[in-house]
């Protein structure tokens, strides 16, 4: 007869506790989602989606490898957490992990409420917030293209091998691509419908990004200004979209200091010991070659380097061990998306922002925000998969915008070859 301790039925309650509470938070987001949409029917391929990381994640915490795949910082992030649980919410720890780390924060929350927290928990609630992140982008690809490409789109975001893998750690990924969704389902809403509802989303996934990862959150902030001044200009000078239009110029008013303070010498200077670091570092998972960052100038003169490593890197020969290896993979289908998204953009022409605005500003300022920070590739792959997702979703959208094109050329085309229809006079 099998019997089991406490701490294992323990265990198991905590595990079942993650996944329910999780699984209901997807199918709650699902079905808002779905119910002002008709035709999206998304529900079976995000039901695929959660699934299929939860057996990863628990598939892959049978091997020797999961270690050395996941890495060192969740257990950094873990020993933060313990740190903080001991303190007061209100100490000036607590309120720094809430506003600059705020993975740890929610983490120690964990710690606050229970005696011991299994680290399948927390798997299971941050998968279940990437798996939310899906959902809002094939949302905000049936905002923009339809429910067919919506559809397509949450089977590949579901099934997408990085993005399967990176969605289980104990780690910052699940939330900055909870976000990303967020950010993008709004200004997708945005401008297909102009409901400045859709703010609502938009600012709160830019407060949680900056939380999470501040340098990322900043750039994802200006996106979404983008998007948001972007759409309120194309609808004309209606008293919505003027307020709109005077609200974001504020606000992006507003950004300028706090950019230009980021770009300042020292900063700089911060951001250029980093890269000394992470070049010179021999223990490094591949380390990038050395850029120069000290400058405004030379920041711009060096970013297209770093731009290049994060899009290529690990190149397929470069699988020196499982990590490299999955990083590979990455590379593989960001090849094969990126020359897809070539060809799309050749055929759409200067047609690509007048509907696929709120995924490019994103896909854009995202992969100049981690190519700034990227100082190995182990890292740089790890931060493309999020620019994987956004760049499957642009395809997707621009696919679906090619057809239209071709469909209304056609029946052009026959409305100028059909014979002129004969008018013949009645007389009594």
């Amino acid at each position: 007869m099998i019997s089991f301790s406490d701490d294992q039925i323990y265990s198991t309650e905590c595990q079942l506790l993650g996944l329910m509470a999780g699984g209901f938070l997807i199918a709650y987001v699902v079905t808002k989602v779905s119910r002002s949409r008709p035709g999206l029917a998304i529900g079976q391929a995000i039901a695929a989606a959660f699934l299929v990381r939860i057996f990863a994640a628990i598939g892959l915490e049978q091997t020797p490898v999961a270690a050395e795949l996941r890495g060192g910082d969740e257990l950094t992030f873990l020993a933060r957490a313990r740190d903080i649980a001991d303190l007061s919410v209100t100490s000036e720890r607590s309120v720094t992990a809430l506003t600059d780390q705020f993975h740890t924060f929610l983490f120690s929350l964990h710690y606050r409420v229970l005696e011991d927290v299994p680290e399948m928990m927390l798997r299971f609630e941050f998968i279940s917030l990437a798996v939310v992140g899906v959902a809002l982008l094939s949302a905000a690809v049936y905002e923009l293209a339809g429910a067919k490409a919506a559809l397509i789109a949450a089977w590949l975001l579901a099934l997408e091998p990085t993005g399967v893998f990176f969605s289980g750690l104990i780690h910052k990924e699940p939330l900055m691509f909870l976000c990303e969704g967020m950010v993008v389902f709004g200004g997708a809403v945005l401008w297909k419908r102009g409901d400045l509802r859709a703010l609502i989303p938009m600012v709160v996934g830019c407060l949680i990004a900056t939380a999470t990862r501040p340098y990322v959150g900043w750039f994802l902030a200006t996106a979404a200004a983008v998007v948001a001044l972007h759409a309120s200009l194309r609808r004309g000078s209606g008293s919505r979209s003027l307020a709109l239009s005077v609200v974001v110029l504020a606000l992006m008013a507003a950004f300028v200091p706090t950019v230009w303070q980021a770009t300042s010498a020292e900063n700089l200077q911060e951001l250029q010991v980093s890269q000394d670091a992470n070049a010179a570092d021999d223990d490094a998972n591949l380390s990038l070659e050395e850029v120069n960052y000290s400058s405004r100038g030379k920041v711009i003169v060096n970013l297209p380097q770093r731009i290049r490593d994060v899009i290529f890197k690990p190149y397929p020969w470069q699988v020196a061990n499982t990590s490299q290896q999955l990083g590979v993979v990455g590379t593989l289908v960001m090849f094969v998306g990126l020359l897809l998204l070539i060809g799309a953009l050749l055929q759409n022409g200067g047609a690509v922002m007048r509907r696929a605005a709120p995924l490019v500003y994103p896909a854009l300022l995202l992969l100049v925000a981690y190519s700034l920070s990227a100082g190995n590739a182990g890292t740089a792959f790890r931060y493309r998969t999020h620019i994987v997702g956004l760049m499957l979703c642009l395809l997707l959208v621009l696919r679906q915008q090619r057809s239209e094109g071709r469909t209304v050329a056609a029946r052009s085309s026959r409305y100028r070859s059909a014979p002129p229809v004969s008018r013949t006079r009645v007389t009594a």
